[in-house]
């Protein structure tokens, strides 16, 4: 037993990085408890919704049904009366009588009459459940079994906080990641040989339509001798100055202004530093490309934004107008209309849109329509 534990164990802390793995967890556990079926269920604190994040001998459709709302007639918890991760063992009367309900409509479908339970952890947020469960027609949980669930518990509970603690981490590294994505400038970051680090989706949209800018080779390229060794010349001068380490040196700024024959304004480049987060490299430092396109125009289409967000026609145009970096009295000139005609359409985007800003406007059009590559997984949060 002692080494079918220590499996077990490992198992648990496997499923804390992979959490697909609960199930199999759930599996292993009903097989050192001799029960038919097996489930770990969390609970959001502040709106009492519970869902099942691994399960063993549970039918599907069940799970689901539990997972789309049932889970908020599950009084289970409210029959623990033993300390946190030690184990409570409810038998088939026990669950007739407190909470007859459940066991009628729910329980006893799904043939469970006996159940070990035991409360995990709690906080503000969460509260994580372990049950093991024995048909009507089976012997209930003994202490023995009881015993084997006290030592699994610790465990089952310290992977599942674990898991939550990598979800956090990876969902605030995802949101940093959006910010810069749907920043509405290009943003190129490059290393001190000017090969390209980072760039955001409005940058690869520039680079990919611009005839002033490029990528050769994973660098940077401008279409002109002349503005090239501008560029270089303004990564070198603020690598050195990096270099120096004076504390000066994050306030630099260079800014090219990057004129091509086939366009009416001027690209816009201002380069900074900013400390390298390449690993072990605390004392370098990248050159940060912020890309500002005075004249573009999207090709964004009314007729899109009417599709996706639900707008009129006239709010489509206006919205068109201002993710082109239009003011309310220029759009209003170019479509004939009053200035407070102009205002209201805007509202009535906010309002569909759901923001409060002509930023969140722009970043929300640019992110629909740009969608990003990839998003999050989110473990144990509602």
């Amino acid at each position: 037993m002692q080494n079918e534990l220590l499996q077990f164990i490992g198992d648990v802390y496997d499923a804390s990085i992979r959490p697909e793995n609960w199930d199999t967890v759930m599996a292993g556990l009903c097989l050192l408890t001799r029960a038919k079926s097996a489930v770990l269920v969390v609970e959001d604190q502040r709106t009492s919704v519970r869902r099942i994040i691994g399960s063993h001998g549970i039918r599907r459709i069940l799970s689901l049904a539990y997972n789309a709302g049932l889970g908020k007639y599950d009084n289970t918890f409210s029959l623990i009366q033993t300390p946190k991760l030690d184990v409570t063992l409810l038998s088939s009367q026990d669950l007739k009588n407190n909470i007859p309900t459940y066991y009628q409509f729910i329980l006893k479908p799904a043939d469970i009459g006996h159940i070990s339970v035991a409360d995990l952890y709690q906080d503000d947020n969460i509260r994580l459940g372990l049950a093991v469960h024995r048909s009507t027609s089976e012997a209930p949980f003994s202490d023995t079994e009881a015993d084997v669930m006290r030592q699994i518990a610790p465990h089952v509970c310290r992977a599942a906080v674990i898991q939550r603690e990598i979800a956090h981490a990876r969902r605030e590294a995802q949101q940093v990641k959006s910010l810069l994505h749907n920043v509405p400038v290009g943003m190129v970051v490059v290393d001190g040989s000017g090969r390209i680090r980072f760039s955001n989706l409005l940058a690869d949209h520039i680079l990919l339509r611009h005839k002033a800018l490029s990528v050769n080779n994973g660098c940077l390229k401008l279409f002109s001798r002349e503005y090239q060794r501008q560029f270089d010349r303004a990564i070198a001068e603020l690598s050195r100055a990096g270099g120096l380490r004076s504390s000066s040196a994050l306030d630099e700024t260079r800014i090219i202004s990057l004129s091509h024959p086939n366009y009416a304004y001027p690209l816009v480049l201002f380069l900074t530093l900013q400390q390298s987060e390449t690993a072990g490299a605390e004392d370098t430092f990248d050159v940060v490309v912020r890309i500002s396109d005075p004249g573009s125009i999207t090709d964004i289409s009314p007729a899109q934004l009417q599709e996706i967000f639900a707008l009129s026609a006239a709010e489509a145009e206006v919205a068109v107008c201002l993710v082109n970096g239009l003011k309310l009295s220029d759009i209003a000139e170019y479509k004939g209309v009053s200035t407070e005609t102009v205002r209201t359409q805007v509202k009535n985007i906010f309002h569909k849109l759901g923001v409060s800003k002509q930023q969140e406007v722009i970043r929300g059009i640019l992110q629909t329509l740009i969608p990003l590559q990839t998003s999050p997984e989110d473990y144990l949060s509602e």
